[in-house]
């Protein structure tokens, strides 16, 4: 074999195998669309707050009441919490979240929650947390999870719900549930 040979078969395996890894990158990207798809199809809805759960104890509306809406990277969220006859929490907030099929970013830029004790009204305005809070994404079973990086809030979804668990909830860092129905 002379050196055209060689060279001829060198291009011909390159050929090859660039051919093989275009077609293989094709079928990566469309797998991860396939996939960001489904995850946005489970995320994004509208949903009502069906119970809250809060030291083991259920409370149905009207107790609570809230809604949660995502959509095109746009959070919104209300609940009202009047758990005790002294004591309520009204709140609002309007956020932003980004997802990919690795991970989910959820941050809240305008905050609002009243809060009612003995007739006294407090106003506060700061966020639950700075900047975005980041999870993984796990997709499976038609079942959406979502861990935060420490590990202490997930959501998880389907088809028909949310379910919300926070092991540090509020200024108490009380552990709590929230089941969601989807509404749309």
């Amino acid at each position: 074999m002379d050196f055209f040979d060689m060279k001829r078969l060198y291009l011909k395996f390159f050929k090859i195998y660039l051919s093989v890894s275009i077609i293989l990158l094709g079928c990566v990207k469309v797998n991860s669309s396939e996939g960001i798809n489904d995850v946005k199809n489970l995320l994004e809805g509208r949903y009502e707050l069906i119970y809250w759960t809060e030291n083991n104890i259920q409370y149905y509306y009207p107790e609570v009441a809230g809604i949660l809406i995502l959509n095109n990277n746009n959070a919104l969220i209300t609940l009202d919490k009047n758990m005790d006859t002294n004591k309520s929490a009204e709140l609002i907030g309007w956020g932003k979240y980004e997802i990919n099929s690795e991970s989910f970013h959820i941050g809240w830029h305008d905050w609002k929650l009243l809060l009612i004790e003995n007739n006294i009204k407090t106003v506060k305005k700061k966020s639950p947390w700075k900047g975005m809070r980041e999870y993984s994404v796990s997709l499976k079973d038609n079942k959406l999870v979502l861990t935060s990086i420490t590990g202490k809030q997930t959501w998880e979804l389907d088809q028909n719900s949310l379910v919300y668990r926070d092991k540090e909830w509020g200024e108490d860092k009380d552990e709590v549930i929230r089941y969601w129905k989807r509404v749309n």
